[in-house]
């Protein structure tokens, strides 16, 4: 009987610090330009980090200004060619034509 309160107060503690320990962010803060082959640029504001995100059209260049690294590719569900662009860092390209983008 002397053990439960030392568990019931570990088990408390460990619930208060899940509860107060911030969570990874579920979104990169900030937009992400890319401009197609058409010449029209686009915009991604504050983009969700995980899922993979089609282009409109295959980009030409992209200006990463998320606090996010993003991955690029050439397939349109995030498959093919790779290329990595760090967080505040554009890139422009002569034949790599990356089709849609990965956050996080």
């Amino acid at each position: 009987m002397r053990r439960l309160p030392a568990v019931l107060g570990i088990l408390t503690a460990s619930l208060l610090l899940t509860v107060a320990l911030p969570t990874s962010s579920q979104a990169a803060t900030g937009r992400f330009d890319y401009t197609g082959t058409n010449g029209v640029p686009s915009v991604i504001f504050n983009p969700p980090n995980g899922p993979c995100i089609g282009f409109n059209r295959p980009a030409v260049g992209v200006d990463n200004q998320t606090d996010t690294g993003a991955t690029l590719y050439t397939g349109l569900a995030c498959s093919g060619i790779t290329e990595f662009v760090p967080a505040r860092t554009g890139l422009t390209w002569g034949t790599y034509r990356p089709n849609s983008v990965r956050f996080g």
